[in-house]
């Protein structure tokens, strides 16, 4: 089977294939952001970093439910090639991780971009191309999925002619366990893709190029927090009476509120974590300070500390009283189960042990429904 070497070639300061959708909602948003400094990686960020990584070098993390999640990936990109590909595995070209480029007459760069992995058949020209997500977040579906399109534009690029069909899907196993939907390119499918992705980054290009606040658009925008249209559109939609309007406001409306709402919600953390970094590198600002930090004493071997107090008080802290204050860490409790019925050869996984442990305890546990929160329903996170 060969494999390509990884190329560590950067974006060359051009446009990305993960962020055309943003381009088309907000043309004005790239050079916005290209005058943002990087921000850091937060902690979904680096999980999903990190099980890209797994997913490349073909590693089992430690934790269960990851691992379970990797399992899962591999056995449904096992499943897709064997249908697709109808040959010995060793025949097919496999890419990984390698950012691939668009140019133009002149050999200079359009766009990049980066897929998770690729399998090519010279034999059939044929590709699949594979992008995980392992965001909470569903994405557009695979038909309206610019970035899978611009993938597919961009493997033409990498492979000097046009394969004769390349297939493409997104597999996010946080969000579905289902078999992922491919979509399929044929070469005037590729003409078409390609036409609207270099009108969507010429339009982007252009000297105040307008912007369009979006929360999906705006979700890793790097300008939001500077950005004026957002500033402007926040000003706009808390203006005037909210209880009042919101009886003459359409749904359409309603909605765009709710979106500027998260918005608005991301600015005002934005603004918190710098106010807080400002006052740790003890910057005066009026009328605020710094608190220090809540102490939290926490038992780490409840065992041993049972062991200790039963033997000062024998006949007052028994079994029975212990664990009455103990709370039990689901979460851990979870894990522990799951490695037991693994270690005793059940076939299951981490959501059916979860299932069982519940339907075990049943007779000395309680379960408590919290309030539903807002889901997006459609496309979410790139």
């Amino acid at each position: 089977m060969k494999t390509t070497l990884i190329n560590k070639d950067s974006r060359m300061g051009r446009p990305s294939a993960s962020g055309i959708f943003r381009l088309a909602q907000c043309p004005g948003s790239w050079l916005a952001e290209s005058k943002c400094p990087p921000e850091e990686e937060s902690e979904d960020a680096a999980t999903g970093t990190y099980l890209h990584d797994c997913m490349e070098h073909n590693r089992t993390p430690d934790d269960p439910e990851q691992a379970e999640l990797i399992e899962f990936c591999f056995q449904v990109e096992g499943e897709l090639v064997e249908n697709i590909f109808d040959e010995e595995a060793s025949n097919l070209t496999i890419i990984r991780e390698e950012r691939m480029f668009a140019m133009d007459e002149d050999g200079n760069v359009i766009f990049s971009g980066k897929p998770d992995k690729v399998y090519y058949s010279p034999l059939k020209d044929i590709a699949l191309i594979l992008d995980y997500k392992f965001g909470r977040l569903a994405v557009d579906p695979v038909e309206q999925n610019r970035q899978l399109a611009a993938l597919a534009v961009l493997l033409r690029y990498k492979l000097g002619s046009c394969p004769s069909t390349i297939f493409a899907g997104i597999i996010q196993p946080y969000v579905s366990r289902r078999k992922p939907q491919l979509v399929k390119f044929l070469p005037e499918h590729l003409d078409a893709a390609e036409r609207y992705l270099r009108k969507i980054i010429a339009d982007a290009e252009v000297p105040n190029a307008p912007l369009r606040p979006d929360e999906k658009a705006c979700r890793y925008c790097r300008a939001k927090t500077a950005c004026p249209a957002v500033k402007m559109a926040l000003v706009n939609v808390t203006s005037g009476d909210l209880v009042a309007s919101w009886e003459q406001w359409s749904p359409e409306k309603r909605r765009e509120a709710y979106d500027l709402a998260q918005l608005a919600k991301k600015w005002a953390a934005s603004v918190e974590a710098k106010v807080k970094a400002d006052l740790k590198a003890e910057l005066k600002i009026p009328g605020l300070c710094l608190t220090s930090g809540k102490k939290a004493f926490t038992v780490t071997d409840p065992a041993a500390a049972f062991n200790v107090l039963h033997e000062l008080f024998p006949d007052r802290i028994r079994a029975a009283e212990f664990t009455a204050v103990c709370k039990v860490g689901i979460t851990e409790l979870d894990k522990l189960v799951h490695s037991v019925r693994k270690l005793q050869g059940i076939q299951t996984t981490v959501d059916e042990s979860k299932k069982w442990l519940r339907k075990t305890l049943a007779g000395c546990a309680s379960t408590k429904v919290s309030e539903g929160s807002v889901k997006e329903i459609g496309g979410g996170a790139a």
